[in-house]
């Protein structure tokens, strides 16, 4: 199985992790990092870390997600990764792409793997829907009233 790590601003990756499991159930190989304001950066390189690191004793890879390219949780993952064998970073993280990666990991043959179906699913995920045009519904009269 590869390990999932999920880290975000504020509160978003412990908002995220409880609708994935909400809706996919509860995670095994899963860790929550979050980056909170009051912590120092080196706070959460090192909660990082050790989430790696306690996960990777029994896992095949770790894709941590992140949710913004360039931000604080993204650097700090691509810091703790150097440390790591088989880490893949991926950022830009949406619900859809977890949902499928929590079913998918499991028989997935690397990270590498994971870390390609996420952009698939995280793109598909992504979509602008419209609702159709309101039909007029005329009533006709009816000599039965009905």
């Amino acid at each position: 199985m590869i390990g999932l790590i999920l880290t975000g601003h504020g509160e978003y990756a412990v908002g995220v992790g409880h609708a994935l499991e909400m809706i996919a159930g509860k995670q095994e190989a899963f860790k929550v990092v979050p980056f909170r304001e009051s912590e120092p950066m080196e706070t959460l390189e090192n909660n990082l870390r050790l989430a790696m690191e306690e996960l990777q004793g029994s896992t095949e890879g770790i894709v941590v997600y992140a949710d913004l390219l360039g931000g604080s949780p993204f650097k700090a993952a691509m810091v703790a990764s150097v440390d790591f064998k088989d880490v893949e970073v991926v950022v830009g993280t949406n619900l859809p792409m977890l949902i499928e990666i929590a079913m998918f990991r499991e028989f997935a043959s690397d990270a590498k793997a994971v870390v390609t179906q996420s952009l698939n699913a995280g793109k598909e995920g992504i979509q602008h829907v419209v609702f159709p045009a309101k039909v007029e519904q005329t009533i006709e009269d009816d000599e039965d009233g009905i």
